[in-house]
């Protein structure tokens, strides 16, 4: 029976009545972890900086392991307005969608602002929402890129197959699934971050291998006493100790959330400390409601039944 990965209660209040769930966050370990029997290992690392995050390696060729884009929630609640889905946290769509691993991924807008409180809030649980760059799930083509900018994408092939790619003007026949980002920090083993790079912000991103077996996800945390984020340049150098070859930025900041489920008791948490503050003025951090978000869906274990008349040896 694996060991349990992670201790850690998850605590809601409510930031716009029932409408949203603000989520108090765990603290998780600071070693590597091989869970026994599971296609991934998980590490929490400290850095100079400060700076802490997690990074999961997740080993694609393992038949089990399946690479997919969700919507947050494909409720389209404007019709033929600009939305396309609703905003939602990503631990919501991890416990909806069973994913193992879940993390955060566009860039979005949300139209609508509510005010609460005496406050202007825009990321609620429910609001209507947009990817801004490329978005491709459910055999559709959800959004495609507003700006140059947001053609770095992660693509998700009919065959399984995971690759990351630059200036993305058309998606290949072939794509299951497709999300992008801003933009490519590691291109083919070489430090590419944009000439303007010297905010250190909280950072979700995605990187693969080489040889293309091995997806790693990072979630970097900021803007805290703690941990004060990372530049892109420096983000990439991180990757690279992890073996990546190309990477690309995801949506960070207050939506910055790395979200596991617990193989051996199914508990969900919250693995990185996102950096969204309450809009109730509480002090506490909270977990802010995105459009969509990379999920990691892992099968069964199924272990090989004997023949039919074979002897089973105890």
């Amino acid at each position: 029976m694996p060991k349990k990965l992670l201790a850690a209660a998850l605590i809601f209040v409510c930031a716009l009545t029932a409408s949203a769930q603000d989520t108090a966050i765990p603290h998780p370990p600071l070693t590597p972890q091989k869970i026994p029997l599971q296609p991934f290992i998980v590490e929490r690392f400290v850095l100079p900086g400060p700076v802490t995050g997690v990074a999961i390696k997740i080993d694609l060729e393992d038949p089990r392991v399946h690479v997919k884009v969700a919507l947050a929630d494909n409720h389209d609640p404007d019709g033929d307005g600009p939305s396309v889905g609703q905003l939602d946290t990503p631990s919501n769509v991890a416990r909806k969608q069973d994913f193992q691993i879940t993390l955060n991924a566009s860039y979005f807008s949300a139209p609508l602002v509510r005010e609460f409180a005496g406050q202007k809030i825009r990321y609620f649980v429910g609001n209507g929402a947009y990817p801004v760059g490329w978005h491709f799930s459910d055999g559709k083509l959800i959004s495609a890129p507003a700006q140059d900018s947001l053609r770095a994408t992660l693509i998700v092939h009919q065959n399984g197959k995971v690759t990351i790619r630059d200036q993305v003007k058309n998606l290949p026949a072939d794509t299951q699934f497709a999300v992008s980002g801003n933009a490519m920090m590691l291109t083919n083993g070489q430090l590419t971050p944009p000439v303007k790079d010297s905010a250190r912000n909280p950072r979700s991103a995605v990187g693969i291998s080489k040889n293309g077996k091995t997806l790693i996800m990072i979630a970097v945390d900021g803007r805290q006493e703690k941990s004060r984020g990372v530049t892109l340049g420096e983000l990439a150098k991180i990757f690279l100790d992890y073996g990546a070859e190309n990477a690309v930025n995801l949506d960070g900041g207050g939506s910055t959330s790395l979200v596991f489920k617990d193989p051996g008791t199914g508990v969900f948490s919250i693995i990185n400390q996102p950096s969204d503050q309450s809009s109730l003025k509480l002090p506490i951090t909270i977990e802010r409601p995105v459009v969509d978000v990379i999920g990691i869906k892992i099968d069964p274990l199924m272990l090989e039944k004997p023949a039919a008349g074979a002897a089973i040896i105890p």
